[in-house]
């Protein structure tokens, strides 16, 4: 029987390259790259994610013909069965590569990244569309692309964060308000509970137990402050989607390139990925120095914070691929009660949506939230 060559052309997008690999691993003798110079640390990610030490590599100029073919041609090709993974590459270099591969009798794949199909491109008879049968778990897709990382875990059970989700929503806002502003100011800390007034009030209503009777650790006030609604939506997709452990995370410290960034909710679908904000509200309290009369006063301000959210969860979607999916999951209102959007906020709401960043506003979260439907995500 022929061994079987898989050859991988690198690009920026990794993950198409290690979803066939995954898929075809059992029949594989031997796997070659064709990258560049500028894809190294892509290539890298690639093998340190399938755990592949032996393969070769061909480094070409992605626009140059001449340099392409040549580096082909030096090669000294096995006789053997070849399989090329064509989905990623400069159109350039799948044009020249594809057609050397075709001369020589390989089959020829594209991973669509759509409902984990992948085609065969050529020979074209037989058999053209497959589905992928291998799952891409949460921590392939981050290695894929580049991210070292730091995985979170939920601080309280999944009905603790249910239970706690019902008496928010039921809440007077008036009452709590004041407290979670003032809370939010020792979210690095742990702190006594007499020391901000009605604190102990909010305790004992929303049934937390604590650790440490009187006192809250830092845990426990990021909880308190917000990490419950995490948890809240962390563990309603993970039931919805019958998601594993391996395939969603909460709270992960991800860095790539030494730029630290800190994910709410992430997961893994048919190997698409979903990141979420959690944010119980658009606004925060932040003390502001104003002049007034020569003298320099405190003050507070609320601050909208929906367009630092926008940039952030923008400007960190590219760092995923083509197809990741970014929203944001709020207890703030974005509509009136006529079900039309905030003006104040309908600027920011387009933003979003030019973006692709989906807004999930309270009357959503609130109103039986089926996650299958926000994301349009089908069997």
């Amino acid at each position: 029987m022929a061994r079987k060559i898989l050859v991988s052309l690198v690009s920026e997008q990794t993950l198409p390259n290690v979803e066939l690999i995954k898929e075809f691993r059992e029949d594989i003798d031997k796997y070659l790259f064709i990258s560049t110079i500028k894809m190294s640390s892509q290539l890298k990610w690639i093998c340190d994610t399938v755990e592949l030490n032996d393969f070769d590599a061909i480094v070409v100029n992605p626009y140059d013909i001449k340099d392409i073919e040549s580096k082909l041609n030096e090669y000294h090709f096995d006789e053997a069965e070849y399989i090329l993974n064509i989905t990623c590459g400069t159109k350039l270099m799948t044009t020249i590569v594809g057609d050397f591969f075709k001369n020589i009798g390989a089959k020829i794949y594209y991973v669509t990244g759509s409902n984990k199909e992948y085609l065969k491109v050529f020979p074209a008879f037989g058999e053209r569309k497959f589905k992928l049968s291998k799952k891409i778990l949460l921590e392939e897709y981050l290695k894929a692309y580049g991210f070292s990382f730091k995985k979170g875990s939920c601080l309280k059970e999944s009905k603790v964060a249910k239970d706690f989700f019902s008496y928010y929503i039921n809440s007077c806002e008036e009452f709590l308000s004041p407290i979670l502003s003032e809370l939010r100011k020792y979210r690095s800390k742990s702190i006594s509970v007499d020391e901000i007034p009605s604190l102990s009030d909010y305790i004992q209503n929303s049934k937390i137990n604590l650790e440490s009777k009187g006192k809250l650790s830092k845990f426990e006030v990021r909880y308190l402050t917000g990490d419950w609604f995490e948890e809240y939506v962390y563990c309603k997709v993970k039931e919805e989607l019958n998601l594993s452990k391996d395939e969603i995370g909460i709270g992960y410290n991800l860095n790539k390139e030494n730029v630290p960034n800190e994910i709410d909710v992430l997961f893994v679908f048919q190997n698409k990925l979903y990141i979420i904000e959690c944010k119980t509200s658009f606004y925060e309290t932040r003390q502001v120095l104003v002049k007034k009369n020569n003298e320099t006063l405190e003050k507070n301000i609320d601050k909208n914070l929906l367009p630092e959210i926008i940039y952030k969860s923008d400007a960190l979607r590219t760092k995923f691929g083509l197809f990741a999916n970014t929203s944001v999951f709020t207890l703030g209102n974005i509509k009136d009660d006529n079900g039309e959007i905030l003006e104040n906020l309908k600027d920011h709401l387009y933003r979003a949506e030019i973006s692709r960043i989906q807004i999930v506003g309270r009357n959503d979260v609130i109103n039986n939230l089926n996650i299958r439907d926000v994301f349009g995500i089908k069997e």
